[in-house]
This record gives structure tokens, sequence and C-alpha cells, in this order.
């Protein structure tokens, strides 16, 4: 059983919102994280507890509204990949039953902890708006022993998103936006001679343009990762460069 409830405090005619929250949660291992080639089917599910509080205010006659929340989880038995060494392999870096080894494998991490700030703000001047957020987030290996301290796998630490539209008079409307993440670590320190692999902080830049033809029918075009930069946010596994899409779509 798993409990979660809220409250939300409106004032000042609804120009401050103050928002509280608390939640539970359970997660069970997927079958490809029990019985994949990189399985291990000793694994617990996980268990979660957290609480946010934040505050949202509203300016100019709500043409300008910024929020903060801050929130904390603990997680126990948190499922994550963990990489493995080319040599002093411990037992999971082979394959179940065998002396084949393998890339890595899933475990739990004992004990984690996550905590931090997330900020947003979005601002209305006549038929521009602009929109983004941040967050700073501390999410560690509480678990006693050589990794106590250690950043989560493939958590960026900083990250950040803006967006800015214009709706032009003639019914067009446009967008451009950017995705920046700070760099994470790919895999947990597993020994004091393992040095996790780094994955580089990076931004993505998207182009969006839609346009209605008619009350049913509207025309769209976008373009991603606009200046083709190379990232990965997991090791080897690189993601799309630059990809242009076009298209309607119709309400019948």
């Amino acid at each position: 059983m798993v409990f979660g409830g809220g409250a939300v405090w409106s004032l000042f005619d609804d120009r401050t919102i103050l928002r509280a929250s608390y939640g539970e949660g359970f997660k069970a291992p997927t079958l490809y994280q029990l019985h994949s080639e990189y399985g291990n089917s000793a694994l617990d599910p996980e268990k979660s507890r957290g609480w946010d509080a934040g505050v949202e205010q509203h300016l100019f006659d709500h043409k300008l509204i910024l929020s903060a929340t801050w929130f904390e989880r603990n997680t126990d038995n948190l499922i994550t990949y963990n990489g493995c060494p080319t040599s002093n392999r411990p037992p999971l870096c082979l394959a179940p039953g065998t002396t084949t080894p393998r890339a890595g494998y899933y475990a739990n991490i004992q004990r984690s902890e996550a905590h931090g700030l997330e900020m947003a703000g979005l601002a209305q001047i006549g038929r521009l708006t602009i929109d983004g957020n941040y967050s700073w987030i501390v999410a560690e290996d509480r678990s006693p022993g050589l990794n106590f301290g250690n950043q989560l796998a493939r958590r960026p630490r900083h990250a950040a998103n803006a967006t800015a539209r214009y709706a032009w008079p003639f019914g067009l409307n446009t967008a451009v936006a950017m995705r920046w993440s700070g760099e994470t670590i790919d895999t947990a320190r597993t020994s004091a001679t393992v040095t996790p692999f780094v994955n580089r902080a990076y931004t993505i830049i998207d182009l969006r343009a839609e346009m209605p033809v008619t009350q049913t029918l509207t025309l769209f075009a976008r373009a991603e990762n606009l200046f083709d930069d190379y990232y990965e946010t997991a090791r080897r596994y690189g993601q799309l460069g630059r990809s242009i899409y076009a298209g309607f779509r119709a309400r019948l």
C-alpha cells in the first residue's frame, strides 16, 4: 500500500499560490532488468517516499508567472545499471551460470537520496510568449560503503529548458526551443580503481512552425537538433542528429 496527498492555498485573488505534497512509490523490476543479457534475477522492488513544497507568483495581470519548488526523495533498493570493468570482474559481471563476461548488469542501490530546487517562469509580451525552467538536483548513493556520496548514474545535476513562441497576425505560430543538460556519469563506481565514464554536457536547439489552413486542417513543420550536435544520454547510445519533419493534422 502506498500513500499520497497534497494541498494548495491560493492567496491575494490567485496572485500567490502555495502548494505542497507528499507521496510514496513502489516499482517492481521489469522483465528486461530481471532476465535480459544484463539481467539480475535477485533484484528487489524499489520503494520511495518524498515531499515537495513551492510557491507560484503571478504579476502584471498574470502576464509574468514565477515559481520555485523544493523537493526531497528517499528511495530504498533503487534499480540502476552498473558497467563492468575489463579486469577483476565481480561475479555479477559474468552471465548467470556461465564464465562469459558481460558489459554490465542491473543491481539495487540499498539507499539513495535526491533533493533539489526547480524554478520556472513564463512571460507574455503581446504575441510573444517566453517560458523556461531550471533544475538543480543532487541525487546520491547513500548506501554504507565505498559508493556513499557518489552521484547517481545518468542524473544531471543541472538541467534547463526554454521556449520562445510567437503568434503571427495571419495565423502562423512559430517557436524556438532550447534543451540543456549538464554532464552526467554513466555508471555507478564499482571499485576504487573504476572511474565512471562522463557523458558531456550538451545544448540542443529545435524549431517549430504550425499554420492552420482551415478549421479542420493544420500544416506543421519542425527541425530537431538544428545544429546537428552529437550527444549521448547513455554511453555509446548517440541520439539523432539534425532531423526535419513536416506534415498535416486533420480533424474529421
